[in-house]
């Protein structure tokens, strides 16, 4: 956090394209430097996710995340229906191996195209790119993951800080380097409108020597956003430490539902939504789901509930398919079908 200290925040924009080579990319870098201690006029704004995709990518579930391989045939088999599936493996022989795994789910290989990277593990919605846009050009911001700060241990993070390079090569989009902050997609929640949702335990465990005013400043200036709300509090054994995606989605820009679990995080972060003019559903499932072109994709309890939860689904998007897996393995490992996916709008 030297930069952010000492009052400087730096941009980077990389140019990527497929022939560059290492040396190539370090010539193409330019730096742009403003005080982060004022709020900047910026014409940027990050897509809502109900907004149309041009694809959604994953991280192939690593040997020690197995169990969740079946559930990610399942997402994998929905999305592709609807939208380009890119699917990250750590090598060849991984590739191979999991498309056979997809093909005995009954999975076959159109629509999808795969990449090989090193990652460490399979969580991409926090790992991946945040897409902006200024209305006439989409970049990507590479913003510092560190794996989940103190939430899970001593875990290996260096190759999934990489990924957004990887995703803007192949994509050939720039990048804007935010390595002195760390933010996970998995807590940024946008209306695509002007506001950010999200959990402020969680951006202070990542960044505990940002003040909150000044990790405000932050987030307006990149993301493009004039209004935060914040959510503060987590459950205890939330290895996220309060990522907003299990608690709070937009629906719409003027819409957000918001977990029914009572709690005060849930009650105070309600009434902080109406009070900024929003109106607000209470949702009694889960909201770890995914949003795409023409359908939602969201986790079931595999038994009779499963209706009532599609029923439930269907009345906030009325104009999608709703698609109910069994995703009790992905919640059983710390996270749901959001987390697991990044999705790519439309450029």
């Amino acid at each position: 956090m030297k930069a952010a200290i000492n009052g400087i925040l730096p941009i980077i924009l990389i140019c990527f394209s497929w022939a560059c080579t290492k040396e190539e990319i370090k010539k193409a870098v330019v730096n742009y430097e403003y005080p982060d201690t004022t709020i900047m006029s910026q014409n940027v704004r990050v897509p809502a996710e109900w907004e149309t995709h041009e694809a959604t990518w994953m991280q192939w579930a690593l040997d020690w995340e197995a169990s969740m391989r079946p559930a990610f045939a399942d997402i994998i088999g929905v999305v592709k229906q609807y939208e380009p599936m890119h699917l990250i493996a750590i090598s060849e022989q991984e590739k191979e191996e999991a498309i056979e795994f997809l093909q005995n789910e009954g999975v076959d290989q159109e629509n999808i195209t795969w990449h090989i990277h090193e990652v460490d593990n399979s969580w991409m919605r926090d790992n991946g790119p945040i897409y902006v846009s200024n209305g006439e050009k989409t970049w990507i911001q590479n913003w510092k993951f560190t794996g989940w700060g103190t939430g899970f241990g001593n875990i290996p993070w260096e190759n999934d800080n990489q990924i957004p390079l990887k995703v803007a090569e192949y994509l050939n989009l720039e990048i804007e380097d935010r390595q002195d902050y760390v933010l996970e997609k998995g807590n940024v929640e946008v209306n695509g409108k002007g506001t950010l949702v999200i959990n402020w335990d969680c951006q202070k465990d990542r960044n505990p020597n940002v003040t909150q005013a000044h990790q405000e400043i932050i987030l307006k200036n990149a993301l493009g956003v004039d209004k935060i709300i914040w959510a503060y509090g987590h459950y205890e054994g939330d290895g996220t430490i309060g990522h907003i995606d299990g608690t709070a989605r937009f629906i719409n820009e003027n819409t957000i539902a918001i977990v029914n679990y009572g709690g005060a995080l849930e009650n105070k972060l309600a009434q902080a939504c109406r009070d900024a003019g929003f109106n607000v559903i209470i949702h009694p499932g889960d909201m770890n789901w995914l949003v795409g072109n023409g359908f939602v994709v969201a986790m079931g309890e595999g038994n009779a509930n499963d209706e009532s939860i599609k029923i439930e689904l269907q009345e906030l998007w009325p104009n999608r398919d709703i698609h109910i897996i069994d995703g009790s393995n992905i919640v059983n490992l710390g996270g749901g079908i959001h987390c697991v996916t990044n999705d790519q709008p439309a450029l």
